[in-house]
């Protein structure tokens, strides 16, 4: 028994010694983080006009923003808007990001930009100014329909109007109508 009593206050006295080393120690330095303030699965916002009509939609998988920042960072993000003709434009990209403080949508990683008539754009990033409807690319961009295929220095859609203007170097190629004699 006074073997026990031994090694128990043995144990004692090294298990104090532990904590007093590791309470003196100093903390390991490292970045602050943010606190995340908003995260949301499944995300869908629409929005309407003035007269109460659906204007647009917009859809991500996920979307979180950080403590002290305007940006929210979105995954699997889709936007439909309709032009004054009724057609649907969807822009679709991996990625994307908010920004609240100046009503904009930026979609990166490789957008496609469809339509319903087969018109489709790839290009990497594409800006969409909600109130003003446009959306803007600096990127190359690739236009495709079921007879041509242009490539061009970058892209502007009207998404008012439902025009789509190829910017800088345009080149194009058309295929030919096969017509029987």
């Amino acid at each position: 028994m006074k073997w026990s009593i031994a090694f128990a206050l043995i144990g004692v006295v090294t298990l104090l010694a532990v904590f007093a080393r590791v309470d003196s120690e100093s903390p390991a330095s490292s970045a602050p983080q943010a606190l995340i303030e908003v995260e949301i699965d499944q995300l869908v916002l629409t929005r309407y006009d003035n007269e109460g009509n659906k204007l647009e939609q917009s859809s991500a998988t996920h979307a979180i923003r950080l403590e002290n920042q305007s940006t929210t960072d979105l995954s699997e993000l889709e936007v439909r808007r309709r032009d004054r003709q009724g057609q649907e434009w969807i822009l679709a990209s991996p990625n994307g990001t908010s920004d609240a403080s100046n009503d904009t949508v930026k979609l990166e990683g490789g957008v496609v930009v469809s339509r319903a008539d087969g018109v489709s754009l790839l290009t990497k990033t594409v800006v969409v100014d909600i109130a003003a409807g446009r959306a803007v690319s600096t990127d190359k961009t690739q236009l495709t329909s079921n007879k041509s295929s242009s490539a061009s220095d970058g892209l502007v859609i009207d998404l008012e109007q439902g025009t789509a203007e190829l910017l800088g170097q345009v080149r194009s190629t058309y295929q030919r109508s096969q017509q029987t004699p």
